[in-house]
């Protein structure tokens, strides 16, 4: 009983700690705001957020139509190899899985370009307004000289000033249509320097300095966990290939396991178990930074 009192007071000293530390951030806590009024979207406008932080121009609609023909393409290329309608169900989740794990894909690889392209835009914004250009023509400056994505989000920035929006505002909408987290910093530190002034070009030379430290840091660990990244997927990969051929190849061998139902047990358990070591090594290679 002391033992798990002790532990319960640790602990609750650690949340408060932490929440003391949440909350003592102006701009952490402007960022949550922004988070959580994401979850309260419709699936609608989450999907279409999706799309356009992926760089695709489509419809809410459309996106549902390719998730439903991909369920329905993973659930008959299971049923047509296993001949198990309920094994289909689960290909049936897979089909619905893999469209959006390549949107996640797509968005994270965009976001990373983005990356890249906003640590020499900032550069070059500091520059013009040490040079006495204003916030929206550094803006409209780097906005001619970039190239996709940063054209494109630097393009919407440009439209929604000349809308009428201010300068943060116009960051923040253009913000929806690229995953990062350094444009909405950067969303923070104008709308900031608008109210109490300063120097803006150096804060965001010190923005494209934490870009660039960040980059080097995640190009260290990428190749430390490389190895085990490879191997998480070739574990979690490579057992279901192998069943696949053979059941092509010498179904007779493989119908115990789909037409009993000792074979339709362990077939789940197996599956189950390989996600979860998949899951536990993805777990221990991702580092949070």
């Amino acid at each position: 009983m002391v033992g798990a009192a002790v532990f319960a007071a640790v602990l609750l000293f650690a949340l408060g700690i932490r929440k003391v530390k949440a909350h003592s951030s102006w701009l952490e806590a402007r960022l949550r705001s922004h988070q959580e009024a994401g979850r309260e979207e419709g699936w609608k406008s989450s999907l279409q957020k999706k799309a356009a932080q992926a760089g695709f121009d489509i419809p809410a609609s459309h996106i549902a139509i390719a998730a439903l023909v991909g369920a329905l393409g993973g659930a008959v290329a299971v049923l047509a190899l296993t001949g198990k309608p309920l094994l289909g169900l689960f290909g049936l989740l897979a089909g619905i899985y893999a469209p959006r794990a390549w949107v996640e894909r797509r968005i994270r690889g965009r976001a990373l370009l983005f990356e890249e392209q906003l640590e020499i835009i900032l550069g070059q914004m500091a520059a013009s307004l040490r040079a006495g250009q204003s916030v929206q023509q550094a803006i409209e400056q780097a906005a001619l000289s970039s190239v996709p994505p940063a054209r494109e989000v630097l393009g919407k920035i440009v439209h929604n000033l000349r809308s009428g929006d201010n300068t943060m505002t116009a960051i923040e909408k253009a913000g929806q249509s690229i995953k990062s987290r350094d444009l909405e910093v950067i969303a923070a530190a104008t709308g900031l320097h608008m109210q109490v002034g300063g120097d803006l070009a150096l804060v965001y030379d010190q923005i494209a300095d934490g870009i660039r430290d960040r980059r080097a840091f995640r190009a260290q660990l990428g190749s430390i966990t490389s190895e085990g990244r490879l191997t998480a997927n070739i574990l979690a990969v490579l057992p279901f290939v192998a069943v696949g051929g053979m059941r092509v190849l010498q179904p007779d061998y493989m119908a115990p396991l789909f037409n009993t139902t000792t074979g339709l047990v362990l077939l789940f358990a197996a599956s189950g178990l390989i996600l979860v070591g998949w899951l536990v090594i993805k777990k221990i290679i991702s580092i949070e930074y």
